[in-house]
């Protein structure tokens, strides 16, 4: 299929680099003050790599997942590793295999590369909307540099999810619809957040089909894009022996859609002060920010006519099924992390006419408290972030 390579092509390669090296000096920069703070703290790396959903995808690739779903007393499901979709794990089992690195740098290496790969993206999809090479860049620092950036330099799916989202955007947006349905296939494989991104194709290329434009590549990305999906649905009820096992594994993580019912609870003992716990947790501006920013994002989106809808479909689509499910609180922000550079549109543009020492400078600080929040994240807060 020669599809992809023309993605990359058209993107001219000094601008490409150029888009990478912002985004692995802005990482290196907060990962650094990370394993700083983390060793003051006096943790090892091996030990701040494995925190949170790091140690379940590292489980996997070191042992599989498991034969059963284990049941609490109360009869629901307890914690379980089944709930983690397959590509990660299968992708550092085999970058083990073919370096020889430890399993956990093997998964910080997965997420460092296909990190790369996604802020390239950013900067295409930039280049793609008209914008200009210095707004590209903005967006990617801006990313790059954002509270939850921890998730791309640690054995999270982040990294690799944000890689097929973007670049599947890039295609979106220029119509190359074999593209696009095969960068769903691999979304599909790595999170279930995938059905926002599969939900805007099918619009979108159902859209270019209705009009007559859309010809035998649409039809032909509309049959492919769930295929990851459920795919990975499939093989995980299968390691249990029933259908709906990933569903069920997914009980355990809260994750059931209540129509925003635990968002709003959350929100309302925040700002109505109910919960002195959750008032004085570090986190709540960032919660309170992702989920009242990106909904005016949402509106801000629409109105702007460089913005494609599909774009703004996509956003959208993220906010409602992260405020639609409760789960952990904390991780919200993190939910949205690879959905972000099209928010960040708005306000890329303008900050690339800043002077370039104010943003060498807004850019560099933001990814040293980048780092200094990660530590929190991952190291002190109690709950999963």
């Amino acid at each position: 299929m020669k599809v992809l390579p023309r993605l990359w092509s058209t993107a001219p390669r000094r601008e490409a680099l150029a888009a990478a090296a912002v985004h692995l000096v802005l990482a290196a920069i907060g990962f650094a003050v990370l394993l700083l703070v983390n060793r003051h703290l006096g943790h090892s790396v091996e030990w701040l790599l494995r925190r949170w959903d790091s140690g379940n995808y590292l489980a996997v690739a070191e042992h599989g997942y498991p034969g059963r779903i284990p049941y609490r007393p109360s009869g629901l499901p307890d914690f379980s590793r089944l709930a983690f979709f397959p590509l990660v794990p299968l992708l550092i089992r085999g970058t083990r295999l073919l370096t020889g690195l430890p399993v956990v740098y093997a998964g910080v290496l997965i997420s460092w590369c296909a990190a790369t790969v996604a802020a390239v993206g950013v900067h295409r999809l930039v280049r793609t909307l008209g914008g200009s090479a210095a707004a590209g860049y903005a967006c990617v620092a801006l990313w790059s540099c954002s509270p939850y950036a921890f998730a791309l330099w640690v054995p999270y799916s982040e990294a690799v999810f944000s890689a097929a989202l973007v670049w599947a955007l890039v295609a979106l947006v220029r119509r190359s619809w074999l593209t696009a349905g095969v960068l769903c296939v691999v979304a599909g494989t790595v999170r279930p957040t995938a059905v926002v991104l599969i939900g805007a194709l099918a619009l979108a290329a159902g859209w270019a089909v209705v009009r007559g434009r859309g010809g035998p590549r649409a039809w032909a990305a509309l049959a492919l894009a769930p295929l990851g999906l459920l795919g990975s649905w499939l093989y995980l009820g299968s390691r249990v022996g029933r259908v709906d096992g990933w569903f069920e594994a997914e009980r355990a993580w809260g994750q059931t859609f209540d129509y925003g019912l635990g968002t709003v609870d959350f929100l309302r003992s925040v700002l109505l002060y109910g919960k002195p716990e959750r008032v004085t947790d570090q986190r709540n501006a960032a919660v309170l920010a992702v989920v009242l920013l990106t909904a005016v994002a949402v509106l801000a989106l629409a109105l702007d006519r460089s913005v494609p809808w599909p774009l703004v479909v996509v956003v959208a689509g993220a906010w409602l099924l992260m405020t639609g499910t409760p789960g952990s609180p904390f991780s919200k922000p993190r939910f949205m992390l690879p959905f972000l550079p099209v928010p960040l549109l708005l306000v890329a543009r303008p900050l690339a006419r800043a002077p370039l020492v104010v943003q060498v400078c807004l850019y560099g600080g933001g990814a040293v408290v980048s780092g200094w929040y990660a530590a929190g994240l991952l190291v002190l807060f109690v709950g999963s972030p």
